[in-house]
């Protein structure tokens, strides 16, 4: 696997005060290549929780009161 600088970034500033950061921002397509084949060799199955546009309220209720399993996805 190839990594590649990344740069630093003012995530307070950026972020408005995000209570957690997950972020693949900081990578280059090469890196996301190799991630996504690495955790499909080893077998990752991620969850992600997705919300219809229209609850979008259970949505952030659901990432604030960390009840969701998962990364919370809201869709239009």
């Amino acid at each position: 696997m190839r990594w590649t600088q990344i740069p630093a970034f003012d995530y307070d500033r950026l972020l408005w005060g995000e209570r957690q950061i997950r972020s693949v921002a900081n990578m280059t397509r090469a890196d996301a290549r190799d991630f996504l084949a690495l955790a499909a060799e080893i077998g990752i199955h991620p969850r992600v929780r997705t919300f219809p546009l229209d609850q979008a309220n259970e949505a952030l209720q659901a990432v604030k009161h960390e009840t969701a399993e998962g990364p919370v996805v809201i869709l239009p």
